[in-house]
């Protein structure tokens, strides 16, 4: 038994819980839970794990004939849950994230960690990094959008068998609200739109309220976003590596919640809208020493005040930024959002404060230590948070340990650059789809092997594909409208 193991048990007593959540993601970064009466618990269970999980179950993870998976709690996530978090009958429930492990123990009683859990490839991936003496830090920006309601003639969607319909209506603020066009922001100008223009500062104020008070999850701000028809972003305090992600997985359930309780829909789908701006993750992040100094930061660099460390780390970034888009945009929908336009960056450059490249340095006061980091503007809200932060830590210690340099920063619009002009400063350009992601991840993700198991990567990869393989082969109703006449 541990102190904290019955320090919990206590506490689930003393405040008469009745229902105990753990919670997990598959592989692409959907939550899974398990409700657990509080009488059903005890010490045992806390440090041995729950025998619940049949991995070939849920997509991505094992198959049959190896499926047994336990479930430890990780007690230093347990939280109670909100009074209203989806349960009408005034239960009292908390929740506790769990590590994934195979049931089975190993010739000296261990249990091997569970290849698949991308919680635990996370950890893995700070492990790597605290071999230098660092700790990374992230702070991500999470934009998702809000409808009132979503129509869809989708037949899997409905459960019909006449798969000689699509279509979807999406009815939300803005001009996709029926008969409220005229008071709404108008297409790309919703940027930090006050009510009643902004008709979401209620529903965001709400989630923010709940996660600081029963989560502790400390937020900097919140806001109506670019796009007309209900996105919002919520800033969170930057925070070290598993507890963010943890976050970000909170957020986006209790966004869900919150948003289902008012009769409405949270998605965190990057591209929804045609002709709108759509959903990012950029990912904040920085490296700190063990005697809380900031190792990406240099106070005699004039350019953007970068230590040389951090300029290897953007290096392997840049190095592997093709092959990463599999991981930071896992979706087909995500590459309808990397196009020119929207301000969503389609080429592999940094730059000092400039918003047309995929790395951006932002321009801080130049002794302030505290606020010197980079912002990966890639990623989106579909991502797997862990398995993101994993890759970028990974992809960054690459650049370290092989000192890979990314040369100049960028000051120009990289977006009115001429074909010559990239070419001459080796500007790649990202992925058009996820096809062209997965081929450039399967010839280069050696950078992630040790940390991301074969096994693991060779699985990914196939989903992925067969992924894309269904949306090519499905007509839109786009494409019926366009070549019904040809």
């Amino acid at each position: 038994m541990t102190d904290q193991n019955y320090d919990i048990v206590k506490k689930i007593k003393e405040q008469q819980i009745d229902f105990v959540e753990f919670w997990f993601v598959d592989v692409f970064g959907e939550l899974h839970s398990l409700g657990v009466p509080s009488y059903s618990l005890n010490e045992h269970n806390l440090r041995n794990g729950l025998d619940k999980l049949d991995s070939s179950s849920i997509r991505g993870f094992g198959s049959v004939n190896e499926s047994d998976i336990s479930l430890i709690p990780d007690t230093s996530t347990f939280k109670i849950l909100p009074p209203d978090y989806d349960d009408t009958n005034n239960r009292k429930n908390a929740r506790m994230f769990v590590n994934l492990y195979h049931s089975e123990s190993e010739p000296d009683g261990t249990h091997r960690r569970y290849e698949r859990d991308s919680r635990g490839i996370c950890l893995k991936a700070a492990e790597e990094v605290g071999k230098l003496g660092l700790t990374a830090l992230w702070g991500p920006e999470i934009e998702f959008f809000v409808f009132d309601e979503i129509y869809t003639s989708n037949p899997e969607a409905t459960g019909s068998q006449e798969f000689n319909k699509s279509g979807y209506k999406i009815e939300s603020e803005g001009f996709f609200q029926s008969g409220n066009a005229v008071s709404s922001p108008r297409l790309k100008s919703g940027y930090y739109k006050a009510p009643p223009l902004d008709t979401l500062n209620n529903l965001r104020k709400d989630i923010c309220e709940k996660l600081y008070r029963y989560f502790d999850i400390k937020i900097e701000a919140h806001h109506h976003e670019v796009a007309t028809a209900g996105q919002c972003e919520i800033n969170i305090e930057y925070g070290e590596t598993i507890s963010v992600a943890d976050n970000v997985v909170t957020i986006k359930n209790l966004a869900k919640v919150v948003a289902k309780g008012r009769n409405k829909i949270a998605t965190f789908m990057p591209k929804p809208i045609y002709g709108d701006n759509a959903s990012a993750m950029h990912m904040h992040q920085s490296l700190w020493t063990s005697d809380e100094r900031n190792a990406m930061y240099d106070p005699n660099e004039t350019k953007a005040g970068l230590s040389q460390l951090a300029r290897y780390y953007i290096g392997g970034i840049l190095d592997h930024i093709e092959s990463l888009c599999a991981i930071s945009n896992p979706a087909t929908n995500s590459y309808k959002r990397l196009v020119p336009g929207y301000e969503a960056p389609i080429y592999g450059c940094w730059g000092v404060g400039n918003r047309s490249t995929a790395i951006r340095i932002p321009r801080t006061d130049k002794n302030n230590e505290k606020r010197k980091r980079l912002e990966y503007r890639v990623p989106d809200s579909a991502a797997n948070i862990y398995l993101l932060e994993a890759a970028l830590m990974m992809a960054g210690l690459d650049g370290i340990k092989n000192k890979k340099e990314p040369g100049d920063p960028i000051d120009e619009n990289v977006y009115k650059l001429t074909p010559e002009q990239k070419r001459k400063l080796m500007i790649k350009t990202l992925p058009a789809t996820l096809k062209e992601a997965l081929d450039a991840f399967q010839s280069d993700n050696k950078f992630l092997q040790g940390t991301f198991s074969k096994d693991f990567l060779d699985s990914y990869i196939s989903l992925k594909y067969d992924e894309y393989e269904e949306f090519v082969q499905t007509p839109t109703t786009w494409e019926i409208l366009t070549y019904l006449n040809v």
